[in-house]
This record gives structure tokens, sequence and C-alpha cells, in this order.
């Protein structure tokens, strides 16, 4: 409820039927094969991240995100695939709604305009937005390309750990795996020993449910571990889908740590060639309001 694009409400709300729209069409586009796929992906992922988190503190491309990587993790086709864009729709209209009564009444200085303006690779900000899409975009590309069976989990761990801020970073990839195979614990527990298969279904719904309620990274990544699991049991027995579970973290986590070394070292260096060593524009145009 609190929650705000950074950038004028009349213009931040018909941004938010063109975000879902972007979560509707460009998984399925980009599934067609991997290089119209590679495209489709930085196109519609740095648009995301344009349109969605010009005031990076409130994480407002997360949602957009975790629901554009999901569309391509669980790809559907013909009559389900239209109930799913009807849904997301539908769904936009309602995020419309509450979005524009809740900041009707604001003042934002920033028009959508201003927040085109200033992209700079120069800002933190805009580092980020590149590091962000090429690393999802590159990996979802090679994994297409040698037949990964989950490229989303991988992804998603990389959405999680490749943030503008360093130090928040650090501590997540601290935790990540950890808690990622505690998860994995938990699934196993519940699945084998504890819940019949009659109440899976269930549970389930409640998984998804509950985590909206967790604040905690460290609790809510053991929890999004056996929630993911609960829906890979439909595609991979329990003991498959807990093996590639732990194992696409790994890779998410060495893949997150050495795409910000590489893209760090990047912009330093193209810093000092451009400003010959200065500091200029790394909190360009008060990026973090």
């Amino acid at each position: 409820m609190q929650n705000n694009m950074g950038y004028q409400t009349k213009q931040a709300t018909p941004m938010i039927l063109v975000l879902f729209l972007i979560v509707a069409i460009g998984p399925k586009l980009s599934l067609m094969n991997p290089y119209i796929g590679l495209v489709v992906n930085v196109i519609c992922i740095f648009s995301i991240l344009v349109l969605s988190s010009h005031n990076i503190t409130m994480s407002n491309h997360v949602a957009f995100m975790m629901g554009y990587l999901m569309c391509q993790g669980y790809d559907v086709s013909g009559v389900i695939y239209g109930k799913r864009v009807v849904s997301l729709l539908i769904s936009a209209m309602i995020v419309m709604g509450m979005y524009y009564v809740m900041n009707r009444k604001k003042e934002y200085k920033r028009t959508l305009k201003d927040v085109f303006q200033e992209i700079d690779i120069h800002s933190t900000r805009t580092q980020w937005y590149i590091k962000l899409t090429l690393t999802i975009c590159m990996v979802t590309f090679v994994g297409n390309l040698l037949h990964y069976p989950r490229i989303m989990w991988i992804n998603l761990v990389i959405l999680s750990l490749v943030t503008p801020l360093e130090e928040e970073h650090r501590l997540r990839r601290m935790s990540r795996v950890p808690a990622t195979i505690l998860g994995a614990i938990l699934f196993f527990m519940v699945f084998e020993w504890w819940i019949p298969t009659e109440y899976h279904q269930i549970i389930i719904l409640l998984a998804g449910f509950g985590s909206m309620f967790i604040t905690s990274y460290f609790i809510k990544t053991i929890y999004n571990s056996f929630s993911a699991l609960i829906a890979a049991v439909l595609l991979f027995s329990a003991k498959d889908a807990m093996v590639l579970r732990v194992i696409s973290n790994l890779i998410g986590v060495a893949i997150a740590i050495v795409s910000s070394y590489l893209f760090q070292l990047f912009f330093n260096t193209f810093r000092n060639v451009t400003f010959g060593g200065t500091n200029h524009g790394s909190k360009l145009n008060g990026e973090y309001h």
C-alpha cells in the first residue's frame, strides 16, 4: 500500500499495465528459440527494471521480474495461455486501481521522461540495470542451448543476489545455499514423513499464500526452497527435485558472484577511462529517490 514508482502517478499508473503486458507476452515470445529469446529478454527485462525500479528502495521490480521468470519456467499454450493473459490483465486493472487510489494526492517531481533521461551508465542504478539484465539473459540463453531443466531456479537466485547495494548482496549470498538446503530438508520431512499424499495440494496452496508474510531473507529463502520443491514434484521425483534445487542454487550463487565482480571491474575501468580516475556519477541524479 505504501509503494510508489518514483514518478508522477498519472504516468506511473498506466505503466503498471505495460509491465503486466510484458509479463504476459514477453516470456512466450522468448521461448520461440534461444536467439530470438535473447533479444526479447534483453528488451523486456531492461524495460521492467527501468519502469518499475526508479525508486530502488521499494524493490517494485521483484514482483514483475518473478512473474516474468515464472511465466518462462511454467510455459503454457492454447486455452490455458489465454486464461493466463486474461488473469494478468484483470490483475493489472486491480493493481492500477489500488495504486492510483493510494498515490493520487501525492506529488512527484519526476515524470516518465525524467526516468528515461536519467539512464546513465555512470550511475549505480543504471549499472545495476545492465548487470542484472545481461546476467539473466545470458544464463537463459546458455541454459536453453544446454537444455538445463530448471533455468528459472538459477535466474531467481540471480534476481535475489544481484542487488544495487553491495552490502545487501554480500549478506544474501552467504545465507542463500544453507537456507536452500534447510528448505530441501524441510520439504523431504513434510512430504515423505509427515503429510499424507491426499493433503499435498492443500500444502501447496498454503505455501504459496504464506510467503507474503515472511520478512527475514534467510527464513524466506528456506520457505521459497520448500515451496519451489512442492511445485517441482509435479515434474520430477522428490529426490531429483531436491538435488536439482541445490545444484541450481549453487550455480546461481556462483554466477551472481562472478557477474558482480566482472561487471564492477568493467564499470570501474569504464569510469576511469571516461573521467580519468575520478568518481563522478556514482550517485547521479539522486538515484535513490
